[in-house]
């Protein structure tokens, strides 16, 4: 199964102290000499990429990080450049001597030697039934050209893998209220709430963690995105705002009042986003004669401008394209609370909020149930 490294608008800093030693030990027999594996993660001082080389199918690393930091490791594909890689681990760096041992890849490789990673096994233990049946689907990044022409195909391609990961989530809550003093908990909180759709769940869990992680600088930023996500929630009226659009004239929200809306969030540079507007370009065919306007709200910044224009002619987004191009300053991304993207937020005739983050399927049905 192939692995996107996705984008968002934020990242998340890591909370720390005193430099603590780490190193990692692994042996494989599917470690052939020569390979070279990559260890990336996040520091205060920015993302650390190191690298070695195998040898006599042993590798090892060694370092210091000031708290416990969730990393990745990745054979033969450098992660700076690789936008899919195929052979990959996380793994928590922390204090202590961390063990890898795999008969084959880094994939199938286990983790073991240190509370945050013993912990992480055993999530990984409940998530089991799901990640091996997810391995078995097919990526949609992998099918071939003749598969790609195939909507229907593509379309159950990417339903069924999504399903699959909605699956897991119950299992990760599980995981993080019977676990509220492990950083792997934390860690696993703070993709959780990326999805509105379980932002209660989230912020219940999250009050639950003990003092320490909810006072860390993780948990202070999973806090101010509970936070972020309450500013429009289903039922709210939507806040009008304006933004000019490609040709420098202003549009506003409140401009197309008594139609249906979906007000999407996006950026030319955001992997998923572009992957997503395939499926916006046919819910705009099929529904723009039966009321729906569709609005996109670019979060690039100035010096992106030529790669935001050019990304909107290359996807077919014939809609309004508004953006105020100030990145992750975006006066409409802040207003609405948006920290990951893409986004979107449905709005009735009448200005209320009817719906947030529907994609793909989900998307395609509320249209279905609404503007049939």
């Amino acid at each position: 199964m192939k692995h996107f490294l996705r984008c968002a608008i934020l990242s998340f800093p890591i909370f720390g102290f005193a430099q603590q030693p780490f190193s990692i030990k692994a042996e494989g027999q599917g470690f052939k000499d020569g390979d070279k594996i990559f260890l990336q993660y996040k520091s205060p001082q920015g993302v650390i990429t190191d690298s070695v080389v195998v040898r006599n199918h042993k590798f090892q690393f060694k370092g210091k990080v000031e708290t416990p930091v969730r990393a990745s490791l990745y054979r033969n594909q450098n992660p700076k450049y690789a936008l899919l890689v195929f052979d990959y681990k996380n793994v928590y760096l922390e204090k202590g001597e961390i063990t890898l041992a795999s008969p084959d890849t880094l994939l199938n490789a286990v983790v073991f030697g240190t509370k945050s990673n013993d912990d992480n096994s055993e999530l990984s233990a409940i998530l089991a039934p799901f990640t091996s049946k997810r391995r078995m689907l097919k990526d949609p990044d992998e099918l071939t050209e003749a598969e790609l022409k195939n909507p229907v195909l593509v379309a159950e391609t990417k339903k069924k893998l999504h399903e699959y990961l909605d699956f897991m989530v119950p299992g990760k809550f599980k995981f993080i209220n019977s676990h509220p003093s492990s950083f792997v908990s934390l860690v696993t909180l703070s993709e959780l709430v990326r999805d509105s759709r379980w932002l209660s769940k989230v912020e219940s869990s999250f009050f639950k963690l003990s003092p320490e992680l909810q006072s860390s600088t993780l948990g202070k930023s999973i806090q101010e995105k509970i936070h972020l996500g309450k500013k429009i929630t289903v039922g709210m009226v939507a806040k009008d705002f304006s933004q000019p659009d490609v040709n420098g004239k202003l549009v506003s929200l409140s401009d197309f009042k008594g139609k249906y809306v979906l007000l999407d969030f996006w950026a030319s540079w955001c992997g998923p986003c572009r992957a997503e507007n395939p499926n916006l370009l046919l819910a705009y065919q099929k529904y723009k004669d039966k009321g729906l306007v569709m609005i996109s709200v670019s979060i690039d910044d100035l010096k992106d401008k030529a790669d935001w224009l050019k990304a909107i002619q290359e996807d077919k987004m014939v809609w309004p394209q508004l953006s105020d191009l100030k990145g992750s300053k975006n006066e409409a991304q802040v207003l609405y609370g948006i920290t990951v993207i893409p986004a979107n937020v449905f709005i009735s005739p009448d200005g209320i909020v009817i719906a947030k983050d529907l994609k793909r399927e989900e998307l395609q049905a509320k249209l279905a149930e609404l503007l049939h």
